[in-house]
């Protein structure tokens, strides 16, 4: 029984050891957000992540422009409530619905506020 209990402790240690501590700039608090969230598996920055979704590269950049009437910050946040409101052309509605939950306010902020600095 203590040795079951001395590995359960040793896993917790390790876990809590190997997790990114929490960021404190709203910018890197997002970008943690992003890659806790696996955004990556379907959604390119730059040369790396996956083809399934359109690239955000330039998300802070192209987003206005793509849904007339709204500005960037209202069709990323949108696009993260509410994903098939609006489907880039040439791109499957695969992106998964809820991914907002579970986060709080606050990371769900930081990581529109990361997704704006790509430009």
């Amino acid at each position: 029984m203590m040795r079951l209990f001395g590995l359960a402790l040793a896993a917790c240690l390790f876990a809590v050891a190997c997790t990114e501590p929490r960021a404190t700039d709203p910018i890197e608090r997002g970008t943690q957000v992003y890659r806790q969230k696996n955004c990556a598996s379907c959604h390119q920055v730059g040369s790396e992540g996956g083809t399934v979704g359109p690239p955000l590269t330039h998300i802070g950049t192209v987003a206005g422009p793509r849904k007339p009437g709204m500005s960037a910050e209202e069709y990323i946040r949108e696009s993260i409530l509410d994903p098939g409101a609006y489907i880039v052309p040439s791109y499957p509605d695969t992106m998964p619905r809820g991914l907002a939950r579970g986060l709080s306010q606050e990371d769900f902020d930081d990581l529109v506020r990361y997704l704006l600095t790509l430009k």
